[in-house]
C-alpha cells in the first residue's frame, strides 16, 4: 500500500498541483464499480483509476505490453515506477486476466485500501504521469469514465476533453461494429465481415490474420497460423514454452499440427492502437520463429489459413 508521504514532489508545470486536486475530488466521487482512465492524447500512455468500494481502490499504469516498441519503458522508468510503490506487472495480457489472476494485472498496478487517501491517490497519478511518462502538462491529458455496463460517466471537474465514447448497442455489439470498421479502414477491404467462427480474416503481407472477440472475460484475440508441422508433439511442444518464455507479448501454441502466435487484449476501453500492434508484433515473430521451428525439423514451414482457434 502507499501512503502520502511515499510519493516526493515535483511537477512539470505550475498547472499540476491544481488539477492534482480536481482530481483528487474527482475520484472520491467515483462510486463502486465506475472507472476513470487518464491518458496522453493520441498516445497509449495512462493511469486508470478502478472504485471497488468496501475494497478500496486500484490503479493501474501503461505497461510496455501495450505500447509500441519505440515507446517502451526503458529500465529507469520501470525502476522508478517501482521505487513510489506500483508493482510490477504479474504477466502477459493473455495470462493475467481478470478470469486467471484476478489479484494481478499486465499492467503496473496497486492497490490503496479503505479509507483511500484521494490525495494520495492523485498525488501517485500526477507524479507517474509528469516524473516518469513525462507528460509536460495536463492539457496533453483526455480522460474516459464508465460504469461496469459500459455506460459514459461525464467528470467535467477534471477540466479535460473526453475521449469519444465507444459505441454501445446492449451487448458487445458496439465493439464488433468499431472493430470491423476499423479494420475495414486498415485492410482497405470493404466487405471484410465475420465468419461463422465470429473471426475477422485478412493478410498482413503473406502472413493470413484472425482478430475475434471473447466475452468470458472480454478481451480481443489478434492471431496467426504461422506454420505446419509433422513431427512429435512432445518436441514441438517443448520448444514452443521454450519460446513463449522468451518473447514477449505475443503467445504460441499448438493445435491440429498448426502452430499460431496470438496476442490477447482487452476488450474495454477499445483502442485501435491495441490491434495495430499487436498485428505487427505477430508479423515479426512469425518469420523467427517458422526459421526456429525448420531448424529442429519441424515441419515444412507451410502457413495454414484458418481462423479457427475456439
Amino acid at each position: 500500500m502507499i501512503n502520502e508521504e511515499s510519493v516526493s514532489e515535483g511537477h512539470a508545470s505550475v498547472a499540476w498541483p491544481p488539477f492534482e486536486q480536481k482530481l483528487a475530488a474527482t475520484i472520491g466521487s467515483l462510486e463502486e464499480d465506475q472507472f476513470l482512465i487518464l491518458s496522453v492524447k493520441h498516445s497509449n500512455k495512462y493511469v486508470q483509476f478502478a472504485a471497488q468500494g468496501s475494497f478500496g481502490m486500484r490503479l493501474e499504469t501503461t505497461s510496455s505490453s501495450y505500447l509500441p516498441i519505440l515507446e517502451h519503458l526503458n529500465e529507469q522508468q520501470i525502476s522508478s515506477l517501482i521505487d513510489v510503490g506500483w508493482y510490477d506487472p504479474t504477466g502477459r495480457p493473455s495470462e493475467s486476466t481478470p478470469g486467471l489472476d484476478p489479484d494481478g494485472s499486465p499492467n503496473f498496478f496497486v492497490e490503496f485500501s479503505v479509507p483511500v487517501s484521494f490525495k494520495a491517490v492523485a498525488n501517485l497519478a500526477v507524479h507517474t504521469m509528469t516524473e516518469i511518462l513525462c507528460v509536460p502538462h495536463p492539457g496533453f491529458l483526455e480522460y474516459d469514465a464508465f460504469d461496469a455496463d459500459g455506460n459514459e460517466i461525464t467528470l467535467p471537474g477534471l477540466g479535460l476533453k473526453q475521449t469519444e465514447p465507444t459505441p454501445q448497442d446492449g451487448s458487445e455489439g458496439g465493439l464488433a461494429k468499431q472493430l470491423l470498421k476499423m479494420l475495414r479502414n486498415l485492410t482497405h477491404i470493404d466487405d471484410l465481415d465475420f465468419d461463422e467462427n465470429g473471426c475477422l480474416n485478412f493478410r498482413a503481407g503473406n502472413l493470413p490474420m484472425f482478430v475475434a472477440i471473447a466475452d468470458s472475460p472480454s478481451y480481443i484475440r489478434v492471431g496467426s497460423p504461422i506454420h505446419s508441422v509433422h513431427v512429435e508433439t512432445a518436441n514441438v511442444l517443448a520448444l514452443l514454452n521454450h519460446i513463449n518464455a522468451s518473447i514477449p507479448i505475443v503467445h504460441f501454441f499448438l493445435r491440429d499440427e498448426t502452430v499460431y502466435g496470438v496476442v490477447d487484449i482487452p476488450a474495454f476501453p477499445f483502442v485501435a492502437e491495441h490491434i495495430v500492434h499487436a498485428i505487427g508484433q505477430i508479423h515479426k515473430a512469425a518469420e523467427g520463429i517458422s526459421k526456429m521451428l525448420l531448424e529442429k525439423g519441424a515441419g515444412n514451414g507451410d502457413q495454414v489459413a484458418s481462423s479457427a482457434w475456439h
